[in-house]
């Protein structure tokens, strides 16, 4: 284990543009890191706002422990190569300005660090104006340690998918890893600029590539925070640009490695991912409710449970986007809504076992009601690996290894 005299210094960068409302208390998390041994980049990107100000105000209060660069508009790639090119540590990673972490949120990863090339960890996801939205992801994978060519080869061959499109078995994100800094700065220096959207996947399976140990944590003390009303991604012929340019650099990498044929069919399914412009991050920026495609497969056939508020969303999202098909929509008063736009059956919960289906997908929010749910489909006969329950209500729910759903908390 790592302790707080380690000769181990880390490198905190942190991106920053027009976050003059978050950034404050980003960095009273980071400042307030258990681990002392740290330095703190801030690379501002010319924001319009105070940021630049409030970066520089910190830096003045405390001196050595921050440095801070100013640059103007050179995208998130630039901003974190300029502050991997000042870092002066032997680790480093990356916090997003408007995000936060727990004060032990270093000494966590870099207790597993010691002889690793890397430390992926989980992350919390939380609504910014909602305390009790918090959900947690994790990799795919089992935290464990891979350092043999054989737990190494069984890691590669399902990283970017696991089991599904949108279940990753390493996460994609750069914020919730701890990096070697000569590798990764290898890496970003090499990195096609081009890519706006997925250039974290980009450095991070690369990386991973690299990599002679890996260990995967379940910890999830980084706070990713979703600010209603924040900007969605670029769709338009942006998008489809940046997705060559983001298989490009992908494809140069896993095809010259020796398990290529496995990383190739799963860089198909995540460039089709990254193809569908109506993606889960899009409705992530602007709806508190989305529906969940990293446990639903592409083409499904489904049933959605509930015709409240949560149901609608999905309903609309699913009619915008044709990502699945809605077979039958059920509730427990389901002639209650007589919008006459709604074109599937609309059936009783009784009736559900009347009808062929992949999924039962729950679009409730209340937990409570969430339970009487489970045990009226569980009387009825569904299987549970055919029950879905979204992610903002899954946190009071577990499913064990054998696909059993228990509830959490009494």
């Amino acid at each position: 284990m790592v302790n707080h005299d380690s000769i181990y210094k880390v490198s905190i960068i942190v991106p920053a543009y027009n976050v003059e409302q978050y950034i404050g208390k980003c960095l009273d998390s980071l400042i307030g890191q258990t681990y002392k041994n740290i330095e703190i980049i801030l690379v501002d990107d010319g924001s319009s706002d105070s940021t630049g100000d409030i970066c520089d105000t910190y830096q003045q209060q405390y001196g050595n422990l921050i440095k801070v660069e100013h640059c103007r508009h050179r995208g998130v790639s630039q901003r974190r190569l300029t502050g991997i090119r000042r870092a002066s540590g032997e680790y480093v990673v990356f916090v997003d300005a408007d995000d936060w972490v727990e004060n032990d949120y270093i000494v966590s990863m870099l207790s597993c660090m010691e002889s690793a090339d890397i430390v992926a960890a989980g992350i919390s996801r939380e609504l910014s104006d909602e305390k009790e939205s918090i959900v947690f992801e994790y990799n795919g994978f089992s935290a464990g340690v891979f350092v043999s060519d054989i737990e190494r080869k069984e890691l590669y061959e399902k990283m970017l998918y696991y089991e599904s499109p949108y279940c990753f078995g390493v996460l994609p994100y750069m914020c919730n890893k701890m990096f070697r800094k000569d590798v990764m700065q290898v890496l970003l220096e090499k990195l096609d600029k081009r890519i706006f959207d997925g250039e974290d996947a980009a450095l991070v399976y690369q990386y991973l590539l690299t990599s002679q140990k890996i260990v995967l944590i379940d910890e999830c003390k980084y706070h990713y925070v979703i600010h209603r009303g924040s900007a969605s991604f670029r769709d338009s012929e942006d998008s489809y640009l940046n997705a060559a340019y983001l298989y490009q650099e992908l494809y140069a990498c896993f095809v010259k490695n020796k398990y290529h044929a496995s990383l190739l069919k799963q860089l198909d399914y995540y460039m089709r991912r990254m193809i569908w412009k109506k993606s889960p991050a899009q409705y992530l920026q602007v709806n508190s409710f989305v529906f969940p495609c990293n446990k639903v497969e592409q083409g499904s056939a489904i049933i959605l449970y509930g015709m409240g508020k949560v149901g609608d969303v999905f309903y609309r999202q699913i009619c915008q986007t044709n990502y699945v098909s809605i077979i039958a929509w059920a509730d427990r008063a389901p002639k209650q809504i007589e919008d006459i736009s709604i074109t599937v059956p609309r059936i009783t919960p009784d009736e559900i076992k009347d009808y062929c289906f992949d999924y039962v997908v729950i679009a409730i929010e209340n937990k409570i009601i969430v339970r009487e749910i489970l045990e009226k489909l569980m009387i009825l006969g569904i299987e549970e690996k055919k029950i879905v329950i979204p992610d903002f209500v899954m946190g009071e729910f577990k499913r064990c290894g054998t696909g059993t759903i228990y509830c959490k908390k009494s």
